[in-house]
């Protein structure tokens, strides 16, 4: 007796036939489409084969109302260059069509295709739909996008030269940057654990912290 993890491939095969004669498919159609079509194989009856539908259902294999297959998703030239350029570079919307020269629609197009079939997942983050490898760490999103903010980048370089801890006044008049935004940003690296808090008398000072720094630094692009 055929197990469903032998009749799977057989089931996949037909999928992708009858796909390529309908651009959509709903469960009923093509649990009929492809029980007629094993109807000389014994070992293939209807209940099995909605069995493995449901399965690849719920596992993203396939999803009713479109003619997409996990298999055949970034086969796509556009859609393959979205995903690579997401694999390397964890990016907003904005990003994405500036490094790739691809319009709203088409990037938006493909990115609801790609998290469909959880290749890609978003997040918002400061009001931004931040766009990362499915697999990827969620608990990593927020230090990845942050330490790939340009005004991050110039804290945490300022204070890597300095070596010694600076107040918010100190940054903000070395850097030339707002006051407010400087206190925002050391705000959340000190949530994000990447800096420290010192006490001087009656100044707050702002550290680096090397040890957590120097471990996800790496990520910065």
């Amino acid at each position: 007796m055929s197990t469903p993890e032998q009749v799977e491939p057989l089931v996949l095969g037909l999928i992708k036939e009858y796909l390529q004669k309908k651009p959509f498919f709903s469960i009923e159609d093509i649990i009929t489409y492809i029980n007629n079509r094993t109807r000389a194989k014994p070992y293939v009856n209807k209940n099995k084969i909605e069995k493995i539908i449901k399965c690849l259902i719920k596992n993203r294999r396939i999803i009713p109302g479109t003619k997409l297959m996990k298999n055949n998703i970034i086969e796509h030239p556009i859609r393959n260059e979205i995903f690579n350029y997401v694999k390397k570079n964890p990016s907003n919307i904005n990003e994405i069509m500036r490094a790739l020269n691809i319009g709203s629609n088409q990037v938006l197009w493909h990115l609801s295709c790609l998290e469909k079939f959880q290749f890609t997942r978003s997040r918002e983050i400061e009001n931004q739909r931040v766009v990362f490898l499915y697999d990827s760490d969620p608990e990593l999103d927020e230090i990845y996008f942050y330490l790939n903010q340009d005004i991050v980048k110039e804290i945490i370089n300022l204070l890597i030269i300095e070596k010694e801890p600076l107040k918010i006044s100190d940054i903000s008049n070395q850097l030339k940057k707002n006051y407010n935004t400087i206190k925002k940003y050391l705000q959340v690296l000190k949530e994000l654990k990447l800096i420290s808090i010192e006490k001087d008398k009656k100044r707050t000072l702002f550290k680096l912290n090397n040890n957590k720094y120097d471990k996800f630094k790496d990520l910065i692009i």
